[in-house]
C-alpha cells in the first residue's frame, strides 16, 4: 500500500514543477499577446491622429491659400474688371483714358505680383533652386524686414544640400514654429540652429516670447499645432522634442537621420 502512494507522490512531484511551467508559459503569452495587442491599440491611435493632424494641416493651408485669393487676388481682379469696364466711357477724353490705362496696368501688375508670391509660398523657388540653408536664410531676412522681429539663422560651417523631402519638411516646420512664437509667444528675437551630427541633422528652433499653453495651440482651431508639425515630420521619418510653457522663451528641437531608405528625390 505504501508503494503505490509513494509512485503517486513520487509522479505527482514530478509533475507539479512542469504544470506549474506550463501555466507560467501560457500567462506570460497572454500577458505577452495582451501587451502586444494594447501596443497595437496605441500605434493605432498615434497614426490615426497623426491622419487627423495631417487632414486638418492640408484643410489650413487650404484655407489660407482660398482666403489669399479671396482677399488679394480678387480683390485686385475685381478692380481691375471695373477700371477696365470704365475706360469706354472715356473715349473722348484721352487724358482720363490714358490715366484709367495705367491705373488698370498697375492692378494687373500687382496682381502678377501676388500671384508669382503666393507660388513661391507654396514651393520656395530658394529652396528647390538652392537647398535648404539659402532657403532659411532667405526666410529669416524676409521675417526681419516685413515684421521688425530679430530671426536669426545659424548653421556654423554646414552647407551641403539634403534630400529634398527633408528639406521642405523642415523648411516648413520652420515657418510653422516662428509663425506661431510671433503669433502665439509675442517673441522679439527668435532664432534657427541648423547642425548635422555625424548622420543626424538637427533642426533648433528658440525664442524669447512669453511662451504659451501647448494644449491651447495644439487644437485644430488654433492653427498649426504640434501633432501637425509631428505628423509632417513623420514623412521624413523625423522626430520633435519641445520646452514650452507659458511665461518664458520655447524651443524646439527637430531630429532627422539622414541615412534614410525611401526618400528619394
Amino acid at each position: 500500500m505504501n508503494e503505490p502512494k509513494i509512485i503517486i507522490l513520487g509522479t505527482s512531484a514530478m509533475l507539479l514543477p512542469v504544470v506549474a511551467i506550463i501555466i507560467f508559459v501560457i500567462f506570460y503569452y497572454r500577458r505577452q499577446r495582451l501587451q502586444k495587442e494594447k501596443l497595437e491599440h496605441i500605434e493605432e491611435g498615434h497614426r490615426q491622429q497623426m491622419l487627423e493632424a495631417s487632414v486638418v494641416s492640408q484643410e489650413n493651408v487650404r484655407r489660407q491659400i482660398g482666403g489669399d485669393l479671396h482677399d488679394e487676388i480678387g480683390t485686385l481682379l475685381s478692380a481691375t474688371r471695373m477700371s477696365l469696364s470704365q475706360i469706354t466711357k472715356y473715349d473722348d477724353n484721352p487724358d482720363k483714358r490714358e490715366k484709367l490705362l495705367n491705373q488698370t496696368q498697375e492692378l494687373l501688375n500687382e496682381t502678377l505680383n501676388n500671384v508669382r508670391r503666393l507660388s513661391k509660398e507654396l514651393m520656395p523657388s530658394t529652396l528647390d533652386e538652392f537647398g535648404l540653408i539659402l532657403a532659411l536664410k532667405d526666410f529669416t531676412q524676409k521675417m526681419t524686414e516685413h515684421t521688425g522681429i530679430s530671426v536669426y539663422f545659424s548653421h556654423g560651417e554646414l552647407d551641403e544640400v539634403f534630400d529634398k523631402k527633408i528639406e521642405l519638411a523642415l523648411y516648413r516646420t520652420s515657418q510653422e514654429l516662428v509663425n506661431n512664437a510671433i503669433k502665439h509667444a509675442k517673441a522679439s528675437i527668435i532664432s534657427i540652429n541648423l547642425k548635422k551630427i555625424k548622420e543626424t541633422l538637427i533642426l533648433q528652433v528658440s525664442d524669447n516670447g512669453i511662451g504659451f499653453d501647448l494644449a491651447e495651440v495644439n487644437q485644430p482651431n488654433r492653427g498649426i499645432g504640434i501633432k501637425n508639425i509631428e505628423s509632417r515630420l513623420s514623412i521624413i521619418k523625423g522626430s520633435i522634442k519641445f520646452d514650452v510653457a507659458k511665461g518664458k522663451g520655447s524651443t524646439f528641437e527637430i531630429t532627422v537621420g539622414l541615412g534614410i531608405r525611401g526618400l528619394g528625390n
